[in-house]
């Protein structure tokens, strides 16, 4: 690994963690170490995969799910209708994949304390800012600790984009749509079928070609 120094992200002003001990150590260490963190895109993707598989139980503090089971098909592939589901939002509201139809939406399936979901969620702001509300896009928290505070923080620093900020509650979504990692990526097109996935940290330039096949 190379010596060169690298910009340490700065911490949004006023941001103060009031979530428990545990939490606060990792935020910490997540706000001193981020750069580190960037660089090492394979550990990072590992211990998300470890994490999503032993993190089950939501906290008491997180947001709370709204009315709407999620609709699990049997085989969740490309070219398969995409699971509808009902997420609270950041502000307060209620986002739901069903009412996105007629425009391309891109799924980011991240945690607030995951370094190596900022490039894409940054790629997403850069997006928003180009196609507006041609697409949707969502950045949805699967972490059942979150808080609002937590993932305000994030946002942040991946340079406050203006799309979809949630919270999976319980990772129905997650479950629903086979995540095995964080920092996986959908897209669903305008009549609701899944035609693009990954799981790995998606540049700017792969979503855009993503994206642009669907708005021709």
């Amino acid at each position: 690994m190379g010596q060169a120094k690298r910009e340490q992200p700065a911490v949004p002003a006023g941001y103060r963690d009031k979530s428990r001990s545990g939490h606060r150590r990792r935020h910490s260490a997540f706000w001193r170490f981020g750069p580190l963190v960037l660089g090492l895109s394979a550990l990072a993707l590992i211990v998300g995969a470890v994490w999503l598989a032993a993190s089950q139980e939501p906290a008491t503090d997180s947001p709370t799910a709204p009315p709407g089971p999620v609709g699990v098909p049997a085989d969740v592939k490309l070219g398969a209708p995409a699971p509808d589901f009902n997420v609270p939002t950041l502000d307060g509201k209620t986002f739901s994949l069903s009412s996105q139809r007629g425009r391309p939406t891109l799924i980011l399936i991240m945690a607030y304390w995951c370094g190596n979901c900022l490039p894409e969620a940054r790629a997403m702001t850069r997006l928003h800012q180009e196609y507006g509300d041609r697409i949707t896009l969502v950045a949805l928290d699967v972490d059942p600790s979150s808080t609002a505070e937590d993932l305000k923080a994030f946002k942040a620093i991946a340079g406050d984009g203006d799309y979809v900020w949630a919270f999976d509650v319980g990772q129905r979504v997650a479950n629903a749509y086979r995540v095995r990692s964080l920092d996986t990526t959908f897209i669903i097109d305008q009549d609701g079928t899944l035609v693009y996935q990954d799981t790995y940290p998606t540049p700017y330039e792969t979503l855009k070609a993503e994206l642009e096949k669907l708005l021709q």
